[in-house]
């Protein structure tokens, strides 16, 4: 089984209440999701700034706070008959108001949209268990701050 490290994001606009950006998916699968990467570099808040520019068109000015989470997010799946195992950090990502997400300058093309919506919208929306746990971990860490 190989692994593979990464980051998974909780980016949100500060207004009361938050919104939290959410993705849709069209690429080797069909659903909504938090934005996440490939570490690359090996250094994760480098990695966190690549793939909110890559996958929601935010650039590194309009970040006002990159907070490690201290929790992974796992998963595991299948490729051609090898286990792959996904272990991606968790950050919590303050941007400015003004902050719009454009998936249009994705190389990948992974997603065909994305928006800011608040909490519990997004939370629906999530394909996966695990990044809805991410989430209310996120909002919670909000809360105390």
């Amino acid at each position: 089984m190989s692994t593979e490290k990464g980051v998974i994001i909780a980016v949100y606009k500060p207004k009361k209440p938050e919104r939290f950006a959410v993705l849709k998916r069209n690429k080797n699968w069909e659903g909504w999701e938090l934005p996440k990467g490939h570490l690359e570099k090996d250094d994760y808040t480098e990695t966190v700034k690549i793939e909110l520019r890559e996958e929601t068109g935010i650039e590194e000015e309009q970040i006002q706070d990159i907070e490690d989470l201290e929790h992974t997010v796992t998963w595991k799946y299948e490729d051609d008959g090898e286990e792959i195992q996904k272990r991606y950090k968790g950050f919590l990502v303050k941007v400015s108001e003004d902050s719009n997400i454009d998936v249009t300058a994705n190389p990948c093309d992974e997603h065909e949209n994305g928006f800011f919506f608040r909490k519990r919208d997004v939370e629906k929306m999530l394909t996966y268990e695990n990044q809805k746990e991410f989430l209310e971990l996120a909002e919670k860490r909000i809360e105390e701050s």
